[in-house]
């Protein structure tokens, strides 16, 4: 799902229609996913250009040579990769040649070259590597400078058509070298990018929160990258100065309306940002874990100098571990069970004790996808957080699969930290 609110028609003018299509039986069946057409994406925007389709289609010549005539005035330029080896399989020049009336040309400098570079590496050049000096009649060949698959340009009525390999090395080295600085001199203007980190708060809330707001002609697109929700602000400005304007008075907007659900800007990570506002104020934490199993622990260490913050962690998934490393009473236990908010806090207090550390975090849980019951189901978790302040059980269900559950029952976790930690949550109240 993805919002889209754009500003004057002078900017939107400035961006190309750009159209993407694989080629390719593996990548029809399943075989091999298709990662070419997600680089080559990001690649674009880059440049300011909107992809405004991706298509995948078979080996097949009539097959490629209609999907081409069919981006021809839909789209402004068309990526295709795949299909430029020597093999009986590739067949994407030739069908490039079929769906525009043109003739097949060998080019015969690009064919001294091939040989040439056959020898160097020592192969024998066959026949067969012959069909790649065979270019479309008006086509602009595209040097290949990791590979022997020589790409093409072609202008094609009002669409421009560019042919790369589909072997990620030479796709990438082609793309650099031919097709980015074709991409940059057709932007003038200034681009950039602004991603928003949020937390806590479903795609369809934010989705609602953000509808109808003013975002001073930039673009806005939202994804889930699971637990977290990533807000991408998109700008073109006539120069710098215009840029920065958008960027901020649109990404101002967003905070507006969405508050401390956005904890971080660009590339920082939920635990990383928590690690940094413990190290900032000289706080140490420490991790009582059941159902998350040291996940809390473990992406705490993720972040480079976290031994700076954090002190350690006890992973306690029986009742027996409970009481022996961290002191949880039996009765406790015995008359409210393992996952219960007084198990949760008893936890955290003796992490906190036997840590001396200014935070502890404790979950217990239910992960599934048995061991629950009508009154504890699974997804059931109780997280404690444990402060100078005082001790605080929170409750929450998250009805996932197992891996899903942890994931997000520990970005939970340290999120309640932050938001501690940022004066927005009390630790002295009841069971929430």
């Amino acid at each position: 799902m993805g919002l889209v609110v754009c500003g004057d028609d002078d900017l939107t003018e400035r961006y190309l229609r750009i159209e993407i299509i694989t080629t390719g039986d593996e990548v029809m069946h399943g075989t091999i996913l298709d990662t070419n057409a997600r680089w080559i994406s990001e690649r674009c925007v880059v440049f300011g250009h909107d992809i405004i389709r991706r298509s995948s289609v078979k080996d097949d010549i009539g097959d490629i040579a209609a999907l081409l005539k069919e981006t021809v005035g839909r789209a402004d330029a068309v990526i295709v990769t795949g299909g430029l080896g020597p093999t009986s399989d590739d067949l994407t020049v030739e069908a490039a040649a079929s769906a525009f009336g043109l003739e097949l040309v060998l080019d015969e400098d690009l064919l001294s070259v091939m040989k040439d570079f056959f020898r160097r590496i020592g192969r024998e050049f066959s026949s067969s590597n012959e069909k790649q000096a065979l270019i479309p009649e008006g086509g602009e060949i595209l040097s290949n400078s990791v590979g022997t698959a020589p790409g093409v340009h072609l202008h094609a009525r009002s669409t421009d058509f560019f042919f790369l390999p589909g072997v990620p090395q030479e796709l990438y080295a082609m793309f650099d070298d031919s097709v980015a600085p074709w991409l940059a001199s057709r932007c003038d203007c200034s681009r950039g990018e602004i991603i928003l980190r949020c937390f806590g708060m479903p795609e369809a809330q934010i989705d609602e929160k953000l509808r109808g707001m003013e975002l001073f002609g930039a673009r806005l697109s939202f994804r889930v990258s699971f637990p977290e929700i990533l807000l991408k602000l998109v700008a073109i400005g006539k120069n710098e100065d215009e840029l920065k304007n958008i960027l901020d008075r649109s990404s101002s907007s967003l905070k507006g309306r969405l508050g401390d659900v956005i904890y971080a800007e660009g590339d920082s990570s939920l635990y990383s940002v928590v690690g940094r506002m413990l190290s900032e104020r000289g706080f140490t934490i420490s991790t009582a874990e059941s159902c998350t199993g040291g996940l809390i622990a473990s992406s705490i260490t993720d972040v480079a100098g976290s031994s700076d913050y954090f002190e350690r962690g006890f992973v306690v998934y029986s009742n027996e571990a409970k009481i022996e490393l961290l002191g949880v009473s039996e009765d406790i236990l015995r008359l409210h069970g393992a996952v219960s908010p007084q198990t949760a806090i008893a936890m955290a207090e003796g992490a906190r004790r036997l840590s001396a550390s200014d935070y502890a975090v404790a979950v217990t849980g239910i992960a599934g996808p048995g061991g629950g019951t009508p009154e504890k189901p699974v997804g059931l978790v109780y997280i404690a957080i444990s402060a100078v302040e005082g001790t605080r059980a929170f409750k929450y269900n998250f009805n996932r699969d197992r891996l899903s559950f942890k994931s997000i029952a520990a970005a939970t976790a340290i999120d309640l930290v932050r938001q501690h930690l940022v004066g927005k949550l009390s630790l002295t109240g009841e069971l929430k």
